[in-house]
């Protein structure tokens, strides 16, 4: 199963300090350059190859840039057995208190 979540709820999951395993898909570059505190990096190309690090036992919660490509995975993973959310407009969208900077891009 997976869902839609927005960047408010995000902000209280991690405030209420939930069991997510938060996953950034962008590039390593971009996601140096500032990302939502707490996450993976897990750039779209090497997520397949990357799939036993996520917990099954844990919702998991993607996002990319603006949403598109971490919806695509949300739905593949959801078809694997995990649960997962995705952040709806992505971090372009989210610019709450766990930003570590905030030109992500």
């Amino acid at each position: 199963m997976w869902y839609l979540i927005s960047a408010s709820e995000l902000e209280q999951y991690l405030d209420e300090k939930r069991e997510i395993f938060l996953v950034d898909m962008r590039d390593r570059e971009s996601f140096r350059s500032g990302h939502i505190r707490g996450a993976v990096n897990m750039p779209e190309e090497e997520l397949w190859e990357r799939t036993k690090e996520l917990p099954m036992s844990r919702l998991i919660v993607l996002y990319c840039y603006h949403g598109p490509r971490s919806m695509l995975a949300a739905r593949q993973l959801a078809r694997m057995g995990y649960q997962v959310a995705d952040v709806y407009g992505g971090i372009q969208a989210y610019r709450g208190k766990y930003l570590t900077e905030k030109n992500c891009r």
